[in-house]
């Protein structure tokens, strides 16, 4: 997926209000390190965009494999709200 693709989809699952998200957000300020992308508050979770996206999707274990595959470091804590 292009990183501004998914920008734009970690955005609009971020904000979205309706339908309400069956998922709690994380408990972290998550940073993209291939697009200018940050949100939240907490502890730092630094990855690619792609793998933001699908923390904010609850997929926890598909975002550190995608960052690792990526070659990129997953940090800081992916529990969520």
């Amino acid at each position: 997926m292009p990183p501004a693709a998914a920008r734009d989809a970690a955005d609009r699952v971020w904000t979205m209000r309706f339908p309400p998200r069956p998922w709690p957000l994380p408990k972290a300020r998550l940073v993209a390190t291939d697009i200018e992308f940050t949100r939240g508050a907490g502890p730092e979770v630094r990855g690619p965009i792609t793998a933001l996206l699908l923390l904010i999707t609850a997929r926890q274990e598909a975002a550190r494999e995608w960052a690792e595959r990526a070659g990129e470091p997953w940090t800081g804590d992916t529990a969520p709200r």
